[in-house]
Order: structure tokens, then sequence, then C-alpha cells
């Protein structure tokens, strides 16, 4: 018999380790056993690190679920554009009879022009001649028709094809067949605008049909679309498109289609090209590393949790050590226990991530009826259990291997020794280094691509410096809490608490860290959204001015707008408004065809400067106009400019003496001319305002006389008695739209909206919320833990009033350094490398970041002073 087994101890026996390892089954078994005991024995610190760790999870999942709703990925991108083609076979939109598609994705030329009556023709008679053998055809006709609507009479499209075969594009639409006869299907979009639903009826083209089914279209376009089956009447004559199944076109049949004006446009070839793009693995890159930099605030928090638990656990685990368990074994479970609780808050925060991405979607949806809905993203689900899964196995294992360091007799008697001191933080310094160096490699990649490039990877470098300067202050954290703690203090509490903190080092720093990790999100959250709203409000031009509306009835250069129709809109904005309003309707000067009925306005105005400005549209005036915009009388000044150049309205510019006039009209362009010119009062600039010109300037830029310029009239411009309120303009839009059946005929000036701001706002006292219950979380751990403490305090005389004290020092210094340190590793990095990256302002959000480092510290130190239980001494004291 070997030496290593004896009658008394049979070899089938189940040993955790010692001499003989124990391997197999059962010890895993037993292992696990004791991991699931003691989370059951602490069913809220399991929960709390459960939800810990769903919550890296849920944020990536969720992102995953709006980004396809949305979209924006290049998946959707095809689907948008080919639906469930291959191909997508249509005219080219701007074929002059012989030039050919400018590439395999782009069915349009690249130095066109509109086609006429005769080449449209020849489009369509070639498509509907298509024969492609082995290829399936799917056809979609779209043409325009004429809707009836309470007063007004709508442009509509109808779209004819047989969706239960091929979808367009990304769209939802009716279980069942296709709409015949006197049914039809319209788009969510224009069953909210006109107050439709199943069972509506709708006169179009002076029939009556009855709306059976709902379409969600992602790009409805202006007015109503109506789905119909291919061979409805209503479609009859309408411009051909092909959706093609099948293999790709050779170059040759491509360009034998496009001499006869038909273009083909390629899935696979889009599909190619898109994998060259880098804004989609940017996107990506940044939500990765949101994700992860949320795991480690969360594996900060969560170790914090695991810290204090294996404290609870040392006892068990060191009478484990004394009978024979080797230090894999205690580390083994604590690390089945985070990978228990990791995969359960991984597979939690895909259930919520999913729920709360498509809880957004379908309040999206209430809003914007055209989104489409999407169930989930099984990749960022995937990446995003990875992470939390990691997460919580990082959580676990510092803890786990300082417990299965621990002395096994200390551990047995509960007792608490001395910290040893802390090492210098050379390794957070090292990390630090590689921090700032992440910054400045973050902000010369950020400065590389087009500007919506920029802003993604400078938000990529800008969380990869976060994250690399938290691990740096997480490293350093011991020395900090150790140099913290070493002040002398003549104050009894303080003392006590700094004693506590010292000697505890193993509960301390992981409830600084978690007290830090919280902050440095807000801080991050708080410091950009500063950033973005003051380059959007640096950004904002109006489109009005003050006092301004327009009734944009102009939307069809061939139809004008009827000055009866004029009439009646102007007395409902009386109506909304008082009599007081006053209204111009002014002339613009236009070229006309040689059958002078298509005619268009050619000119447009840009102030001279160096480095370019918006052009706008002109609109002639004699000084009425000017009034009516500025609220002032046109004096000599103005007058005189009229006659000689140009009134500016433009609000970019505002400093300049010459203007650029341009004649685009490509029949007998006139080319440039430059102009003086003067601007407008400040309070009536806005790119969306004409430009002012005299009939005379006019006619010396279009090279006629005066009394040969043609014009035609533009929309009716008001000057209101008050700036309109939501509510008035809610109430004008609804009754302008029994006349027009436009949704937005009335348009003016809402003024700046900080939206960022908005956010920053809230971020911050969502930010310090979560910082309370994180502190509030940390320190009901570290006071359950501590308990043994502070009852031998009080044993040896300590005052109830000095045992609060205490704790509310312990409170105040421990959620107080870790908001310090969160506050510079969370703002420094955001501030300064968006004021250096894109040259904008530093942000500076000082009372916002206060509320978030003072309040939480503050708010606990005197909830810990009144409602933490004094605990009673184990001897009575004699006085």
């Amino acid at each position: 018999m070997s030496a290593r087994t004896t009658p008394e101890m049979p070899t089938s026996a189940v040993r955790l380790s010692g001499d003989a390892i124990a391997r197999g089954r059962p010890h895993r078994r037993l292992i696990n056993r004791l991991a699931v005991r003691d989370i059951g024995r602490h069913k809220l610190r399991s929960l709390l690190i459960v939800m810990l760790i769903a919550l890296p999870v849920a944020i990536m999942s969720g992102l995953g679920v709006l980004l396809r709703s949305d979209g924006s990925v290049s998946g959707s991108q095809a689907l948008n554009n080919y639906g469930d083609a291959d191909m997508v076979i249509s005219p080219i939109s701007n074929w002059d009879g012989h030039c050919s598609q400018q590439g395999p994705t782009n069915t349009y030329c690249d130095d066109g022009a509109e086609p006429d009556a005769h080449q449209r023709a020849q489009q369509q008679t070639a498509l509907a001649n298509l024969r492609l053998p082995g290829h399936k055809l799917h056809p979609l006709r779209t043409t325009e028709a004429s809707v009836s609507w309470r007063l007004a009479t709508l442009s509509a499209t109808v779209k004819a094809m047989d969706l239960t075969t091929m979808r367009p594009y990304r769209m939802e639409f009716p279980r069942g067949p296709m709409p015949t006869g006197n049914n039809i299907w319209v788009t969510t979009g224009a069953a909210k605008d006109y107050g439709w639903s199943v069972g509506s009826r709708v006169t179009v083209n002076g029939h009556r049909y009855t709306i059976t089914g709902v379409v969600r279209e992602e790009w409805p376009g202006n007015g109503p679309t109506f789905w119909v089956a291919p061979r409805s009447p209503l479609a009859r004559g309408g411009e051909l498109t092909y959706y093609v199944n099948g293999a790709s076109l050779t170059r040759q049949q491509v360009e034998k289609l496009n001499a006869s004006g038909v273009g083909v446009a390629d899935r696979r070839a889009e599909e190619s090209a898109s994998q060259g793009d880098t804004f989609e693995r940017d996107m990506f890159a940044l939500i990765l590393a949101a994700g992860v930099l949320s795991a480690i605030v969360v594996a900060t928090i969560a170790a914090a949790a695991f810290a204090i638990g294996a404290r609870q656990q040392r006892r068990m685990l060191a009478l484990l050590g004394i009978t024979g368990a080797a230090r894999r074994d205690l580390m083994g479970v604590m690390i089945h226990q985070g990978l228990l609780l990791g995969l359960t808050g991984a597979l939690l925060g895909v259930g919520l991530g999913v729920g709360m991405g498509n809880g957004a979607v379908a309040i999206i949806r209430m809003v914007y009826p055209d989104y489409i809905t999407y169930g989930v993203d099984w990749g960022y689900a995937a990446v995003g259990s990875v992470v939390g899964l990691l997460a919580a196995l990082t959580a676990c294992w510092f803890p786990a291997r300082d417990v299965a360091r621990q002395d096994a007799l200390m551990g047995v008697k509960h007792a608490e020794s001395a910290a040893r001191p802390a090492r210098r933080p050379t390794l957070a310094i090292v990390i630090a280094a590689i921090g700032l160096l992440a910054g400045v490699g973050g902000v010369i990649y950020g400065r590389r691509g087009t500007t919506g490039d920029v802003m993604v990877r400078l938000n990529i470098g800008i969380i990869v410096t976060i994250v690399v300067l938290y691990l740096a202050a997480v490293s350093a954290m011991p020395w900090l809490v150790d140099k913290v703690s070493g002040r002398k203090s003549s104050r009894l509490p303080i003392r006590f608490a700094l004693r506590d903190l010292n000697r505890n080092r193993g509960r301390a720093v992981p409830g600084v860290a978690a007290s830090m990790a919280i902050t440095v999100l807000a801080c991050a959250a708080v410091t950009f959204c500063d950033s973005l709203a003051i380059q959007d409000k640096a950004e904002y031009v109006p489109e009005f001015g003050d006092h301004i509306g327009v009734l944009a009835g102009e939307h069809d250069d061939e139809v004008r707008t009827s000055d009866d129709r004029v009439a009646g809109e102007i007395k409902r904005v009386t109506a909304v408004f008082g009599p007081h309003v006053k209204y111009l309707r002014p002339e613009e000067p236009v070229t006309c065809g040689q059958d002078g009925k298509y005619c268009t306005s050619s000119l447009e105005v840009t102030p001279k400067v160096p480095n370019g400005a918006m052009s706008s549209t002109v609109a002639i005036d004699d000084g009425t106009l000017y009034e009516l915009l500025t609220g002032e009388k046109a004096d000599g000044r103005v007058m005189k400019a009229l006659d000689d150049g140009v009134v500016l309205f433009s609000p970019d510019a505002t400093r300049v003496s010459q203007a650029i006039i341009s004649d685009h009209d490509e029949r007998h362009s006139t080319g440039t001319t430059v102009l003086p010119a003067i601007h407008a009062p400040h309070h009536a600039l806005g790119y969306g305002v004409p430009n002012l010109i005299s009939r005379r300037t006019a006619a010396k830029v279009l090279g006629v006389s005066p009394d040969n310029v043609k014009t035609q009239s533009t929309t009716v411009w008001l000057r209101l008695p008050h700036i309109p309120t939501a509510k008035e303009g809610d109430r004008l839009q609804h009754s302008l739209m029994d006349v027009t059946g436009s949704s937005s005929e009335f348009i003016w000036e809402e003024g700046y909206s900080d939206v960022f701001g908005t956010v920053m706002r809230w971020s911050a006292v969502v930010g310090t919320l979560l910082a309370v219950c994180v502190g509030a979380v940390v320190l009901v751990l570290t006071l359950s833990d501590s308990r043994g403490s502070r009852t031998a305090i009080a044993s040896v005389g300590a005052s109830k009033a000095t045992l609060r004290r205490m704790v509310a020092a312990q409170a105040l210094v421990t959620t107080g350094l870790g908001q310090v340190l969160g506050f510079l590793v969370g703002f420094v990095p955001v501030a300064v490398m968006t004021c250096v990256g894109p040259r904008w302002p530093m942000p500076m959000p000082l009372p916002w970041l206060a509320l978030i480092v003072f309040a939480p510290p503050v708010l606990l130190a005197l909830v810990t002073m009144v409602a933490v239980p004094v605990p009673r001494p184990r001897m009575q004291r004699l006085d």
C-alpha cells in the first residue's frame, strides 16, 4: 500500500488537494457546491453583482438593436437600397442620349443632362422590352396621382409591385395578397398626417378606394404614397424599374443597357465596396470601447462587492486551507462564483438590452411612423456577453488571489492584521504615460478622414485614454489609500476612520475604486456633452429673422399657388395672430424655356469672402420687402444698395462689401457678376431669407432690359406681431392643413435648441444619483464588514457620538477620494483632447462637475451619521 493512503482513507474519497491533488468531476462538483452555497447565503450581494455585470452587456445589446433598426450598418444599407434583390435596373436619371453610368452602383452619368420627353420614352421602351435569361425580374411601376382631401388636392405617389415576392427596400407590409380592385395600401407616415387608417376611404384620381393595409417605409417621400397590385389601373403608364435576382451582369451587358439609357446597380459591388468603408468599423470600435469602459467600471464596482464577500468567507476558506486545500482550490471557489454570476449577468444583460432596445424602437415608432423594427443583433449581443463575462472573472480574480494568500490561522480567528506599506506606484506611472501617448495618438488619428470620421475617431481616442488612465489610477489606489490613511489627525473620529482604512486596505481600495468608477463615467459624459453644446451653439445659424414667418406653398416650379389660396391662408394666419400681421409675396427673376412655360430661378448670391460662404436665392424688391423683413424703413443707403448691388441677409459673412451673383441657367448663362453689397440688420439675418436686388440689377446680371426681366411670385413672407409659440405654430399648421394638405406649410424661426446642454444637465443629475447609489451600496457592505472593529472600539469606551463621526468620516474619506480621482480621470482627458483635437473651446461645466464630485460624499456622510446604528459594546462601561 502506498504511503499516501491508509485504510481509514480509501482511495475513492474526495479530497480538495494536499499530497494527492484532487481531480475530476467530484472535485469540480464540490468547488461548485461551495460557490453556490455562498451565493445563496448572500443573495443581495449576488444580485448586485449580477446587475452590475448585466449593465455593459445590456448597453452593447441595446445599441446593436438600435443601430440595426436605424440602418446604420452595412447589411442594413444594402437592404435599404436593394431589398431582397441582387440588382436594380432603372432609367439613368441624367441620361443625355449617349453617356454611361458612373459606376457599378451608381445609375447616373458624370456629365449628363436632364433627359427630354423623347429620351424618357426611349428609356421606358428599353425597360419594357428587357429580357435577361437566367434572371428573375420583379417590376415596380411608379406614377403620380391626385388625392382629394378636405378642401385640398394633394399630389400623391402610387407604386405597383408584388411585395409578397420581392421587397424593394427595408419595409414592413401587411400579410396577405396585394390589394386589387377598389382596395389600396397607404404608408404609415401618410396615415398619421392625414388621419387615415384601415377601413378609411380615399379619393385617388377621382375614384374611391378603401385602405386595407398600412405599409411602413423608411423613406416614403413627399406627400402620400399608396401601394397597389402590379396590374392596377392606378399604376398604368408609370415609370418602370426592375428588381432582379440572379448573377451579376457582364460589362458588355451593362454597356448595352446604358446605350438605351438604362442603368444597373449591383448589390454585390456595393457590399464589396462597403467592406473598405471605415465608418462602420470605427462605429463598432467606438461602441466596443464604450462597452469595455463600462465593463471596467462595472468590474471595479463588482470587485468591491467580491472583496468584501471574500473577507466574509475568509474563515470558511481558511478552514479549507488548514484541512489541505491548495491555493488554487481556494481561488476556485470564488472564481466559480464569478463565473456563475457572470453567466447569469450576461444572459440577463442580453435580455434587458434587447428588450430595452426594442422598447426604444417602439417608442420611436410612435413619434416617427416610418421607423423599421428589428429584433436582435446577435453580433453585438455576443461581444457584449463576452465583455461582461470577462468583467466578472476579472472582478473576482483579484479578491480570490488575495484571500488565497491569507494567513490561515488569522483567517480562522477572524483576526485583522495591519496591511503592509504600499509600494511606489511605478506600474501606475508607466500606465499613465501610455495613456498620455494614447491621448496624443487619438488626437492625431482623429484629424484624419471626413468630419463624421473625425468625431468618431476622436471619441475612440478619448475613451481609450480614459480606460488607460483609469487602470493607472486603480493600480495606484493602494499607495494613495496608504498615503491618505497614514496622515495624522487630532480628531479622534477621523483618526479611527483613517486607522480602519489603513488596516483594511483590502476593503478600502475596492470601495474607493467603486466610487471613482461611476464618477469617471459621469464626469466624462458631462464634459463631452458640454463640449458638443459649445460647438453646436457656435455653429448655430438662424433660418429667419425675428418675428418672421413663411407660408411655404411653392413646392412645384411648374404650378404656382393661386392668389385665392394665398388669401385663404392669410385669413387663417390672422385668425391665430390677430389683424396686425403684415405679409408680402415678392417676385423673383426667372428664365423660361422656349415654350415660355417652364420657368426657374437661376440667380444665386454669395458673399465675397476668402473661404467662401453659403449661397442663397434673390428676390426683387423696391424697399417694401426690406421693411417687412427688418421692421425698419428702407433709407437712402438701402435704396442705393438695391439699385447698384445687393442687400445681403446671409448670417455667415457680416463684414463684406461685395457679393458674387451667378446665373446658373444651363441654356443661356451669363456667368458671374461682382456687385457692391451691404448687410441687413443683425436681427433680420437668416440663411433661409433671400437676398434683395432691384429689377435694374437683375436686368444687368441677366443681360436684358429692365422691362424684359421675367419674374414669378415666390413664397409668402409674414411679419408677425410676436414670436410664435409652439402651441400657436401647431394650431396654425392644423388650420392651414385643411386648405393646403401640407403638414409643414407654416415655417418660423424657433431659435436655438440647447439639446446637448439639456443632455449634459441630465447626465450630471443622473451621474450624481448613481454615485450616491454606488457609494451607498459599497458603504453598506463596508459597514457590515467593519462592524466587529466598531464594536471593539465601542467596548474600550468610545462614545456614540465618536462612533457616528467615525462612520461619517469613513464615508467621507472613502467616497470623497474616489470622487476626486474620478473627476481627474473623467474630466481632464475629454477637456484637453476636445480642445486640442478639433480646436474647440475647452469645456468647463464646473458647477455640474462640482455637483457630481462633492454632493455624494457629503450626503452619504450626513446620512450615515444619522441613520447608521451604533453597535453595542461587548463590555459595559462603568461610567
